[in-house]
């Protein structure tokens, strides 16, 4: 296949590049844009680099390399300093300013081989620098260092990012943790407190959960925390907030939602747990098949309402107060706190907010 003239509607060159497997898992090639008015110098840099396996596109002027770099990011940009419609740098500025994290490695091409044109250009963000005329071993030589650093920086922000949702979530549930739960509390209080909007919270215990585990192994207690974690999540809305607790107990937030509106939430799931039969066999229990069903029982408390004091915290004891409510009147059932009920000063069971 012979490479396509540059300008246009942009061009591909993959000549050289590895062939398809057919296996959805096999790596891409990396895919290269050269952006280059003159189409001798952009075809035969496309060449060089297409003979390296690399998938190579061509942009003519600045208008199409922006767009390619918007709709499509390549792994390496090789940028010309002067284009017929804009200056190279501002093309390296706009590349640069991207809202996301994804490095998007640029070597700046000019027969501008000057410190000041050099210094100009890693200034603004440019990665490397290649002068023209170039030689073929230091265009791969440069292009392949800049993809090498571009696969240590992809793997370090997913790394990071893996670090970050590790951080959060729960490792047993998926869910969130008590600690994230307690950030985002606070900042959705503050929020309600700042906009005399409503904000509900749920608090849910698992019924007989330490003879569950002892009658049926605590493997099986993990699918059961598993199970209704997801029962949860599936039954709030995107914006709501579902954490473990602690044990056996879940905190769900309801942002803009009434003490009513909570409690119909709250019987909409506690409705879906009393349905559900978990089947549990001889390899878990040591004994015949058998089916499992588990209940909960849950405290209701909303804010603004009388017995909220201070802050987040009273929420969160009203919210105990109700749900130990439930558990002390044969579980199994949703309790709301109480009109007025107030709570004394200290921090909720577990530790404070």
């Amino acid at each position: 296949m012979t490479a396509a003239r540059p300008g246009g509607g942009g061009s591909e060159h993959r000549e050289g590049a590895p062939a398809a497997s057919g296996d959805p898992g096999a790596p891409h090639p990396s895919r290269v844009l050269v952006v280059e008015d003159s189409p001798v110098q952009a075809e035969r840099l496309a060449q060089v680099l297409a003979a390296e396996g690399f998938e190579v596109q061509v942009a003519g002027d600045a208008a199409e390399a922006i767009r390619r770099v918007r709709t499509d990011p390549p792994d390496l940009v090789l940028l010309d300093m002067i284009l017929p419609d804009m200056s190279g740098l501002e093309v390296l500025r706009i590349i640069k300013a991207r809202p996301d994290e994804q490095f998007i490695p640029v070597i700046l091409l000019s027969v501008k081989a000057d410190l000041d044109s050099r210094v100009t250009g890693l200034r603004m963000g440019a990665d490397d620098f290649l002068a023209k005329p170039f030689a073929e071993a230091e265009v791969r030589a440069r292009a392949g260092a800049m993809l090498r650093i571009k696969t240590l920086q992809d793997q370090l922000r997913t790394a990071k990012r893996e670090c970050e949702r590790l951080s959060v979530t729960d490792g047993l549930t998926g869910i969130y943790n008590r600690r994230h739960f307690e950030d985002r509390f606070r900042e959705e209080f503050s929020r309600s407190q700042r906009h005399g909007a409503s904000l509900s919270l749920i608090m849910l215990d698992l019924d007989h959960f330490k003879a569950l585990n002892d009658g049926h192994g605590h493997p099986f207690g993990d699918r059961v925390l598993r199970e209704t974690a997801e029962l949860i999540s599936t039954s709030i809305r995107d914006h709501d907030i579902c954490a473990r607790y602690g044990g056996e107990e879940f905190a769900i937030v309801l942002p803009s939602t009434n003490l009513q509106g909570a409690a119909a939430v709250a019987e909409r799931f506690l409705t879906r747990m009393r349905g559900k039969a978990y089947r549990t066999g001889a390899e878990e229990t040591g004994g015949p098949a058998a089916e499992v069903r588990v209940t909960a029982s849950v405290g209701v408390a909303c804010h603004p309402s009388s017995g909220v004091g201070r802050g987040a915290v009273h929420l969160i004891e009203l919210a105990d107060k109700a749900l130990y409510r439930a558990k002390a009147e044969g579980r199994n059932t949703i309790r709301v706190a109480l009109p007025g009920e107030t709570t004394p000063d200290g921090v909720p069971r577990g530790g404070a907010l």
